[in-house]
């Protein structure tokens, strides 16, 4: 986007708002500044999927892009936004001229003390959010494993905050869970895959927080692959994030009883459906969207599962996408009672036949999605070789890109390696191929750390 576009952009913006605060909602001054504003965005919406206008102290900042102390024309504009901390406003591919409208009357419509934020989402408005400006969340350009690890490691503990929140009986904080889903957007949008591998790593510690931010990037990454628009993806991410929220009310020894549970424990771990729909719909600037996938994510496509006697209805797209992410991680974890299964494991048993549990289309999309040897993943060659996975191939997921950083001794490569073990030598033959991932506990070894070597 140019600077032209940058500056036309917030002047469109501020002149839509000063508009809303003078005429009425049909009024036709307000309609033909509201269209500008809305062509505007059409044009400056047609590679990325938003923008951001944002302000800080005098500075109005257009997608990254400062532009200087603001205007005589601006300078109002951003007093005004300020002293109601809106830091930040957040245009989304698809917004209409009609929610535009919705939006601008919501923003100057001060006799409520309803959170802005939660009357937006009650009018409907999808395509354009507010919101504060974090300093220290991370760098839109920054990519990598470094950057996604930052990223994680903020969204894992931001998840065991909302979880704390909701145990001690408060309401979760809805403005730190979307922090949290736009960071991880972020990597889903530009470059998936460390972010990927992040939730490939299995872990028993801290299982419930990192399980919440694994669903929750796993079923945006779904939704991005069907090409589903941002505003969408925000609200896939959040209701995968809250899917669980209801277990803050389970006791712990049920929680992690390592047998079977009895038919009274089990109706005790039943009712986390229940309780995360209600926790949910308590908590404002909730999405409509979180407390359904939360009381539908234990139903089957044949609605049985829990809870019972439901009646007729068809599952929603969220819920159905983020139930395949939840027990696709659920089996690939470490666990206080069991270890994690490999990907391959998980793999055979969620396409066992005639399954009721997942969309058989879904599932087969969120299989070729994540692979068969996610990146960081430690396997073993069939040159007794050990490595981690650092690419997949697009169309044979048996054979992955390769960093070898152990011989076939055991031994620690001073210089690892890389190797395509798709690629195959004058007679034909592939010189190297994988034949198993393996548990890089016991070895003591981190694979992700070896991506940076």
């Amino acid at each position: 986007m140019t600077l032209e576009q940058r500056e036309d952009i917030a002047r469109r913006l501020a002149a839509a708002i000063r508009s809303g605060s003078l005429y009425s909602a049909d009024h036709p001054l307000l309609a033909r500044s509201v269209e500008a504003l809305a062509t505007c965005c059409r044009r400056s919406l047609v590679e990325a999927d938003h923008v951001v206008v944002g302000f800080i102290d005098d500075d109005v900042v257009v997608d990254g892009m400062r532009l200087g102390r603001a205007r005589a024309a601006l300078q109002g504009f951003v007093r005004d936004l300020r002293e109601r901390e809106i830091e930040k406003i957040t245009l989304v591919k698809g917004v209409s001229a009609d929610e535009l409208r919705t939006f601008i009357m919501t923003v100057n419509d001060r006799s409520s003390q309803t959170p802005l934020e939660a009357r937006l989402t009650a009018r409907g408005v999808r395509h354009v959010t507010v919101g504060r400006i974090v300093v220290d969340e991370p760098d839109e350009a920054a990519v990598g494993m470094v950057a996604a690890r930052r990223v994680y490691g903020v969204a894992v503990k931001t998840a065991e905050q909302l979880w704390g929140a909701a145990q001690a009986g408060e309401q979760p904080d809805p403005r730190a869970a979307r922090q949290l889903i736009e960071n991880l957007a972020r990597f889903v949008d530009h470059d998936r895959s460390p972010i990927m591998a992040l939730t490939a790593a299995r872990r028993h510690d801290s299982y419930t927080f990192t399980h919440m931010v694994n669903v929750s990037a796993l079923a945006m990454a779904q939704a991005k692959s069907l090409s589903l628009d941002a505003a969408t993806l925000h609200e896939f991410g959040f209701a995968a994030l809250m899917h669980d929220i209801g277990k803050v009310h389970t006791p712990l020894e049920i929680l992690n009883k390592p047998d079977q549970l009895s038919p009274s424990e089990f109706t005790v771990m039943k009712r986390h459906v229940i309780d995360g729909a209600h926790i949910l719909r308590k908590t404002p600037e909730t999405p409509a969207l979180a407390p359904i996938v939360a009381f539908e994510h234990h139903l089957k496509q044949d609605l049985s599962g829990y809870p019972e006697n439901v009646g007729h209805r068809t599952l929603n797209l969220c819920t159905m996408i983020v139930s395949i992410a939840d027990v696709f991680d659920a089996l690939r974890s470490n666990r206080i009672y069991r270890q994690g299964l490999s990907t391959e494991r998980v793999r055979a048993l969620m396409s066992q036949q005639d399954s009721p549990a997942f969309n058989q289309k879904l599932l087969r999309r969120f299989i070729n999605l994540v692979g068969l040897f996610p990146i960081g993943t430690l396997v073993r060659l069939d040159t007794e070789e050990i490595g981690v996975v650092t690419h997949e191939h697009p169309t044979d997921p048996f054979r992955p890109q390769v960093k070898v950083m152990m011989d076939k001794e055991g031994n620690r490569l001073e210089t690892p390696f890389l190797v395509n073990t798709w690629e195959r030598d004058a007679q034909g033959d592939a010189p190297r191929s994988v034949i198993e991932a393996i548990d890089p506990q016991p070895m003591g070894i981190d694979p992700l750390a070896l991506l940076n070597e």
